[in-house]
């Protein structure tokens, strides 16, 4: 299978494109289109999504083996800002002796800023976070990514 058609095929899989946007961009491809007009399709339906969506981004994350996709997680960004207001508010709820351990330990969850981390992840990241690769000897190669997009 063709490099091409194997991106689109991500495409779908990571729910940048629909079944249908996929399988039109595939029979460009099939019908001799160049790979320049087939890289026009699949601009406008990138252009067309971001607009149908209100440019939502996502956390993503992938694990994929040699032989099948793993773990496939996107999460908004902006539930991750509203979960972060939750995180603050549950933290009241630990116990002041739980809490007290914790901070013998050496974490204080006052000085945990959950908001400010997801406001960073929601401003300032976009692109890969984490690009891991590893050899598995039962599953082969997997390839970890998180990514912002």
């Amino acid at each position: 299978m063709s490099s091409e058609k194997m991106k689109i095929l991500e495409m779908i899989q990571e729910g940048k494109l629909t079944a249908a946007e996929g399988m039109d961009l595939l029979k460009a491809i099939e019908e001799g289109n160049s790979h320049k007009e087939a890289s026009q399709i699949s601009e406008n339906m990138f252009i067309k999504k971001d607009i149908l969506s209100g440019g939502e981004r996502f956390l993503r994350v992938r694990v994929v083996g040699e032989k099948t996709l793993k773990v496939n997680v996107n999460v908004p960004l902006s539930l991750i800002h509203s979960a972060s207001k939750l995180v603050v508010y549950a933290m009241s709820f630990i116990p002041a002796d739980k809490r007290a351990e914790l901070e013998m330990k050496g974490l204080d969850l006052h000085d945990i800023d959950v908001e400010g981390l997801a406001r960073i992840i929601e401003e300032s990241l976009d692109g890969k976070i984490v690009d891991v690769e590893v050899a598995d000897p039962v599953e082969g190669r997997i390839k970890v990514e998180v990514y912002v997009d």
